[in-house]
């Protein structure tokens, strides 16, 4: 049963529950006597009929939050990536889990695989953070890696993990104090089978209130790399700091602890339709090429435009005045769907610059366009790029 279909079951029966309870015409004033401190005169509602609210409110709650995974959850919250409710539907049950020998536990409960990128998500649990707590200065000579003078960890650092949290107020700068923080790190990437990176391009990692970690990635799969089907590699990472707060100077010896792999194997979605589009103005011409998929529209725009656009991008200390495309904006029929796109922009050589864009998915290929939005004079709609399917 899908998440809709779970919540459409709960909603039917609160429904059907509270079907005989009646609309109060008199509940308005009620509320009004109560304000002028007159005495209220209506029915009573009966404790058992409280207790089946409650009931059935609690019952809704709990149905939901046992039909969502992974991806689900994150989703409720609030800064939230948009994707994650469809990758909730969309993903495979991946339950790819092991415990390292020092007690950390980490589960692939869900990933995708669609086109050229790979989606997942992953919780790691148990001792995956520790910290030891010392007066003075360190026994020994440590190669000290980082000296920061006029640095207090208490007043310049914050880790989101509470427990690494705590060596950071430790060492308060008001005397001599150190510490050892253990830990383990997911790597940013994933890797394929046979060792090649696959750069991650999306995703985001929460703490939460047990002291697990949850999170998300997105990561790109070289063309020459691609099949259909994959087997990847999450690594995780564990590693100690030893931290001296000599008074105001921060010193840190960092060291590598080991790895542990995790894999796992996906098919790839076929579902995927391609979509091309130009366009030829008096400054510049332009070229796009799109993917439509079950998570997103990805693609690029080619942009062959004035130099001083590319130089604009590529040379940080250029300080022309220029009115020149930053964006582009998504439209189906001549409705915006889809604004702020940008990933990443890119100058190549004295006439090409590459505009990485993301949207949200459509139902349907047919209608889209492209507009440019530029830095001073905003959207250009009539120099729009139509994007349409390309048939094979």
């Amino acid at each position: 049963m899908t998440l809709h279909e779970e919540q459409e079951r709960v909603q039917k029966a609160v429904h059907n529950s509270l079907s005989h309870v009646q609309e109060d015409p008199w509940l308005a004033q009620r509320v009004i006597a109560k304000a002028k401190g007159e005495k209220p005169v209506g029915k009573k509602i009966s404790v058992l009929m409280i207790l089946a609210i409650v009931l059935i409110i609690l019952s809704m709650t709990a149905a939901l939050a046992a039909g969502l995974r992974l991806f689900g959850e994150m989703a409720q919250r609030q800064d939230a990536d948009s994707r994650l409710p469809v990758l909730e539907e969309a993903s495979e049950s991946v339950s790819a889990s092991l415990t390292t020998e020092n007690g950390i536990t980490i589960e692939i409960s869900q990933a995708y695989y669609e086109g050229n990128r790979v989606f997942m998500s992953y919780r790691m649990s148990g001792n995956h953070a520790s910290v030891e707590l010392h007066e003075g200065a360190p026994e020994g000579e440590y190669p000290w890696q980082l000296e920061l003078e006029n640095t207090v960890a208490a007043e310049t650092f914050r880790d989101d993990v509470p427990e690494l949290q705590r060596l950071n107020v430790w060492l308060d700068g008001k005397s001599q104090r150190w510490g050892i923080s253990s830990y383990a790190t997911i790597h940013d990437g994933l890797f394929l089978e046979d060792g090649t990176y696959l750069d991650i391009v999306g995703g985001d990692n929460y703490v939460q209130e047990d002291g697990s970690i949850t999170g998300w990635k997105e990561c790109k799969i070289p063309k020459d790399r691609q099949a259909d089907t994959l087997t990847f590699k999450l690594v995780l990472f564990r590693s100690r700091n030893i931290i001296f707060q000599d008074g105001a100077t921060y010193k840190s010896f960092y060291e590598r602890l080991g790895n542990t792999d995790v894999f796992f194997t996906l098919n790839r979605n076929d579902h995927y339709e391609y979509l091309k589009g130009s366009s030829r103005q008096d400054r510049y011409q332009a070229s796009a090429e799109f993917a439509l998929g079950k998570v997103d529209l990805k693609g690029t725009v080619h942009v062959t435009a004035p130099e001083a656009w590319v130089k604009a991008w590529t040379d940080c200390e250029t300080k022309e005045n220029l009115d020149m495309i930053i964006d582009w904006s998504l439209y189906q029929n001549g409705k915006r769907i889809g604004a702020a796109g940008v990933q990443s922009i890119r100058g190549e050589g004295t006439r090409d610059i590459y505009f990485e864009l993301l949207y949200p998915r459509t139902d349907s290929a047919n209608g889209l366009s492209l507009v440019p939005e530029y830095s001073q004079s905003g959207e250009h709609a009539d120099e729009a790029i139509i994007i349409q399917r390309i048939i094979e």
